[in-house]
């Protein structure tokens, strides 16, 4: 446990250049620290999809055990890498402005749209979400299985082993990679909950850390993260889910866009809801009931 004098955070991260970076930006914000590295089986198992080697939770598993032996002090996550349902000893806590949430298509030949490019073209994602939306636009498109970290994603093109590769804007941002990219339009790749929000965890039973942090909480991004995540609950939704979810704040109020998407079939259901930020849990539990309603849990193969 960190001692009382704040003399030292321990913050724990995956070694991936993203993650890295991740930590580093925690750092400069807290002003006190020290990076530990640590390889999680996500990072060791590359050559299958998470579905089916254990889910997002193979990102976050040994973080989390190094919290809860105090290994630590808090790790840093990419939000949308934490499972929806986490240990009750461990919470979580945003102190960073959200990046970017849209998602990017990068292949060696940019068309104005992904309804532009050829038929049978090859595009490496390992997202459900992101394999099921490209199937309900372009049932052609040829998805290959891909993981791996950003670099390594990109070589699979230069490599000539896919035409394209969708990702996370927010990813090439950080990384301050100078590439060109499409932007997909939200309409079409809603993004997944918690994309581009950075997380700390931490123990709950840790007072000192949680008064050290609080101070820098970034109010806006924590009830977006609430709400996204609380759509996810309702929903039963993990790494094997096509389920998109993004917010938005204007005016101290909250507005929430949802789809659930089947990977069998174009079958798709969107819904949406907004109030008051300080009601983001509840709005999010609620609109994770009206899709319930509307046969989400049916198209997600829960029913």
């Amino acid at each position: 446990m960190i001692n009382k004098t704040f003399n030292t955070i321990r913050i724990g991260t995956r070694a991936s250049p993203l993650a890295l970076w991740q930590a580093k930006q925690i750092l400069n914000k807290i002003k006190l620290g020290e990076i530990v590295k640590i390889k999680t089986t996500g990072d060791k198992i590359l050559n299958k999809p998470l579905s089916k080697v254990g889910g997002k939770g193979l990102f976050t598993k040994e973080l989390d055990e190094a919290l809860l032996n105090k290994h630590i002090d808090i790790a840093v996550h990419s939000l949308k890498d934490v499972p929806t349902i986490i240990s009750k000893k461990i919470a979580l806590t945003y102190i960073l402005p959200r990046g970017s949430h849209s998602d990017i298509l990068i292949s060696n030949s940019i068309h104005k749209n992904i309804h532009a490019f050829p038929r049978s073209t090859k595009i490496g994602t390992s997202s459900p979400r992101r394999l099921a939306q490209i199937k309900k636009i372009r049932p052609d498109i040829e998805v290959i299985p891909i993981r791996g970290n950003i670099h390594t994603r990109l070589k699979k093109i230069k490599e000539a082993k896919v035409d394209g590769v969708i990702l996370a804007l927010s990813a090439i941002e950080r990384l301050n990679i100078k590439i060109k990219y499409l932007i997909l339009k939200n309409s079409d790749f809603l993004p997944s909950a918690g994309q581009g929000i950075i997380c700390v965890a931490y123990l709950k039973e840790n007072n000192s850390i949680k008064k050290f942090l609080e101070p820098f909480k970034n109010i806006n991004v924590s009830f977006q993260a609430a709400t996204e995540r609380a759509v996810l609950e309702k929903l039963k939704g993990d790494c094997n889910s096509a389920i998109a979810v993004n917010s938005s704040i204007k005016d101290n109020k909250i507005f929430i866009n949802s789809a659930v998407y089947s990977q069998y079939n174009n079958s798709c259901i969107q819904e949406s809801i907004n109030g008051s930020i300080k009601e983001s849990l509840n709005l999010g539990k609620k609109l994770g009931n009206q899709l319930i309603k509307l046969g989400a849990l049916k198209i997600l193969g829960y029913d």
